[in-house]
């Protein structure tokens, strides 16, 4: 890249991702009932459970990606088209960047937002991100991973309804769509806020769909974007360049349940043999 050679630890990856426990606790958004797991029974006939006699286990699970757990979403989320999000998905690694951000109050925060908040507000800033992204060369901007500070462990079971979680302001996502952002990963249950009249401005301007429509266009590079949400990266997972892996189930919806995981990289001025 950029005429040097970089080479990936692909035995050293990184689990983003938020197991998802059908029989403890779990993360939840937006007032969704939280994910099951149930055995498919027959009476009589069939149980899929082996710890009740049944001869395989079986079971017939409920979930909503957008609030159950680690996810990624396309702009298949606010537009009429049903574009999927295994569409939206390659098949290869993605030069990424890790950075850490701190959150701000709102009411300390100079940004726009298109609907009022609260005290308890907290936003990630555009000169929040502007700091972090400094240093980090364009072509590792193709995927971005975002942690946010402070970063407690909870997050892995973070019951995020009715909590006012934090969000982007809009400037602060024009940071991300100029900074040639196309897979977005972030430690929050969305970009926008909880209750936001049902803008989704943030979402909005990374997709380039503009506000009050909900169309895409036929040839729109945004159609490959994605956004991932609820991951959780460890403070001992340092701020860097990585490569990303961005796996997903391959569902045929505007959203899926996935896996991301970064590779650790290092440069080597020396030509490959």
């Amino acid at each position: 890249m950029g005429g040097q050679w970089w080479f990936a630890d692909l035995g050293q990856g990184v689990p983003l991702w938020i197991p998802l426990r059908f029989d403890g606790p779990q993360p939840n958004a937006f007032g969704l009932p939280e994910a099951t797991a149930a055995a498919f029974a027959v009476p009589g006939f069939f149980v899929g459970d082996t710890r009740q006699g049944g001869s395989a286990n079986c079971v017939t699970v409920t979930l909503n990606p957008h609030g159950n757990g680690t996810h990624t979403e396309c702009v298949g989320h606010i537009v009429d088209e049903r574009v999927s999000v295994e569409s939206a998905l390659g098949t290869g690694l993605v030069p990424a960047a890790l950075v850490s951000v701190d959150l701000c109050a709102r009411a300390d925060c100079p940004d726009v937002y298109n609907v009022p908040g609260t005290e308890a507000d907290r936003v990630i800033s555009a000169a929040a991100l502007e700091q972090a992204l400094r240093g980090v060369p364009e072509p590792w901007r193709r995927a971005l991973v975002i942690r946010t500070r402070p970063n407690g462990p909870d997050k892995r079971q973070r019951r995020h309804s009715g909590q006012d979680p934090a969000y982007f302001t809009l400037d602060a996502m024009e940071v991300v769509r100029r900074s040639g952002v196309e897979h977005l990963l972030v430690d929050l249950p969305s970009v926008d806020r909880e209750e936001d009249q049902g803008g989704l401005r943030a979402h909005r301007i990374f997709w380039q769909v503009v506000a009050g429509e909900r169309v895409v266009a036929p040839d729109a590079v945004s159609r490959r974007w994605t956004i991932t949400e609820m991951i959780y990266v460890p403070d001992d997972v340092a701020d860097g360049l990585y490569v990303l892996n961005l796996q997903a189930a391959p569902f045929v919806l505007d959203a899926a349940p996935s896996r991301p995981v970064l590779y650790p990289v290092n440069d080597k001025e020396d030509q490959a043999p």
